[in-house]
């Protein structure tokens, strides 16, 4: 058991209709041993399992409800309004911490008081729990966030200082797919990054499926990320280094969609996303990278990937 003198951590589950998973993720946040947890479930209303697997845990949860909501984001921010921690987090349902992880984060919030957030290693799960990659921690990077929809790290690695809430807000609930990468662009705004710790240690699994969200609706993703960025544009408080980039930024939601319909294998569409980037930005990077990246997706993202690992072998045996 560790000490009792860390810090007081709150964390949400949004749940809606997951009872294969979310077992798994309330075992590993209960059997932490962390002495000061507050620990909700804020389910959208399920249909399937989920209520009677919640149940079962309820002595081990400071609160949780089933009623319709208007998504995960608005679930996650009606925990946040009800809890009390000192640290805040959310996890997903079909995501899962690892064993030790609160007294890690416990302990750096406790050591460091100026410190908002902490942003650690996720390991990423298939839909059958192997791990199959990481996703490592990464600084939160201003222009890299905004100029390519991108650098968003493992959300349930992220936990913050609840005067983040306080200061900038919940999650938008407009939001369905690109809340995370909102809130964390937001995140990058309001402090300076040696406010913003980065542990190199996995500390939560993130699981990745068919059925994910980011797995599904490309056009609405990166739709998402277009909305976005126009209010961003608009911000007088967006910093000078960013205010004359918003073609470049719009570029990058249209290579992202390329990306994502491409790993999708929508050959056509990805090449139409490529080409709209291209219109948008023409400077030399992108005139560069517009050929290479359409001859990519004649093949799959698998071919691809093992036809450049030829080339870079081939380089190096000939010393290149």
């Amino acid at each position: 058991m560790v000490g009792t003198m860390l810090p007081s951590i709150s964390i949400t589950t949004p749940s809606y209709n997951q009872s294969q998973f979310i077992a798994e993720t309330i075992q590993s946040v209960v059997s932490q041993g962390y002495p000061e947890l507050e620990y909700q479930i804020i389910d959208g209303g399920s249909t399937d399992d989920s209520m009677d697997i919640i149940k079962s845990y309820a002595d081990k949860l400071a609160y949780y409800t089933s009623q319709g909501d208007n998504g995960q984001s608005d679930a996650v921010n009606r925990g946040w309004i009800r809890s009390s921690g000192e640290i805040i987090s959310w996890l997903n349902s079909d995501d899962y911490l690892l064993p030790g992880s609160l007294e890690i984060i416990g302990k750096e919030f406790q050591s460091d008081q100026n410190m908002v957030a902490l942003i650690g290693t996720c390991l990423i799960a298939d839909i059958d729990g192997r791990i199959v990659g990481n996703k490592y921690a990464r600084k939160l990077d201003l222009p890299r966030l905004i100029l390519t929809s991108g650098g968003v790290p493992g959300q349930p690695a992220v936990f913050l200082r609840r005067s983040v809430m306080e200061e900038i807000g919940y999650l938008d609930t407009r939001l369905h797919y690109t809340m995370d990468w909102e809130y964390w662009i937001r995140l990058a705004m309001r402090y300076s990054p040696e406010r913003i710790k980065v542990l190199y240690k996995p500390l939560a699994v993130l699981r990745v499926w068919e059925g994910t969200k980011t797995s599904n609706g490309v056009k609405l993703i990166c739709d998402e990320h277009r909305s976005v960025l126009n209010r961003i544009f608009a911000n007088d408080n967006l910093p000078s280094n960013l205010k004359d980039c918003q073609a470049e930024a719009q570029s990058g939601t249209y290579w992202k969609q390329a990306d994502l319909e491409w790993q999708a294998g929508l050959g056509p569409n990805s090449r139409r996303s490529a080409r709209r980037a291209a219109e948008i930005s023409q400077s030399i990077r992108v005139r560069t990278r517009l050929p290479v990246f359409l001859l990519s997706t004649l093949f799959s993202p698998t071919v691809w990937n093992k036809m450049r690992r030829v080339k870079l072998y081939w380089q190096r045996w000939r010393g290149e």
